[in-house]
């Protein structure tokens, strides 16, 4: 038996079968459908809108402005549009593709979503799955507390699962002390942000960093930075772990190793 960590699987579920063992305790980091691929611009969105369309729309929103960005956000998923329907369809299908793993498994799993998830959604897929569950708050696994932050901070899209760094930082005040914490998204501290592919740090929480000053877990478990410069850098007493990017990677972090 062992503690496994992954992140940002993003649509590849199926090698978690030659991964995992149904003895083990499974830990999913968030972002588990594959809405896009910025590596690429593959992914759900891309194929339902257009790849050519797509790219066009996210390169005009991004160059005029946040209302522009919550525009696009709106013209993707809001009921009345042209895409909600296949979108969510496609995504759901996706959730139900994952639990079916996971059943197929048999493992403990528990999951904190990220910014690329539709928590709703995943919680749907999530009610017929006995074995895995949405985590958050704190949760005992052989005589170890962790604690689960789900969601991500605010992109310009303002994504249905991001929030502003106050609130994260409420959900952080809320968990109090833990022996280990999960989240999907790093703490702002530079060598945690870094992607080496993208060229440019991503968002992270300044509120997750005055938490891990103030409360020294023992380790921090995160994805969302999928090429990090640094997999694993200490800040404090904490050791502060990447675990992305099963889609390309699939890596499987151990937990204590």
């Amino acid at each position: 038996m062992a503690i496994k960590l992954i992140a940002d699987p993003h649509g590849s579920f199926q090698g978690l079968v030659e991964d995992i063992a149904s003895d083990d305790v499974l830990l999913i980091l968030g972002d588990v459908p594959d809405l896009i691929d910025w590596a690429d611009f593959s992914g759900i969105i891309p194929d339902v809108v257009g790849r050519e369309n797509f790219v066009g729309k996210l390169l005009s929103a991004l160059k005029e402005g946040p209302e522009a960005a919550i525009a696009l956000r709106d013209e993707l998923l809001s009921p009345d549009g042209a895409y909600y329907h296949e979108l969510l369809s496609r995504t759901s299908e996706q959730y139900e593709q994952f639990c079916e793993v996971l059943k197929q498994i048999g493992c403990r799993t528990y999951i904190v979503y990220g910014n690329a998830d539709i928590p709703e959604l995943m919680q749907v897929a999530l009610d017929g799955t006995e074995n895995a569950a949405m985590a958050r708050g704190k949760i005992d696994i052989d005589g170890t507390v962790f604690g689960f932050v789900p969601g991500a901070i605010y992109s310009p899209f303002k994504l249905p699962a991001e929030m502003d760094d106050e609130m994260f930082g409420a959900r952080l005040r809320e968990l109090g002390k833990v022996d280990v914490l999960c989240t999907h998204i790093p703490p702002r501290y530079e060598a945690a942000l870094f992607d080496v592919v993208a060229g440019r740090p991503v968002e992270g929480s300044g509120t997750l960093l005055d938490y891990i000053e103030r409360e020294r877990p023992a380790y921090l478990y995160h994805g969302h930075v999928h090429q990090p410069a640094q997999r694993e850098l200490t800040i404090g007493d904490t050791r502060v772990i990447n675990v992305a990017y099963y889609k390309r990677d699939r890596y499987v972090h151990i937990h204590g190793d």
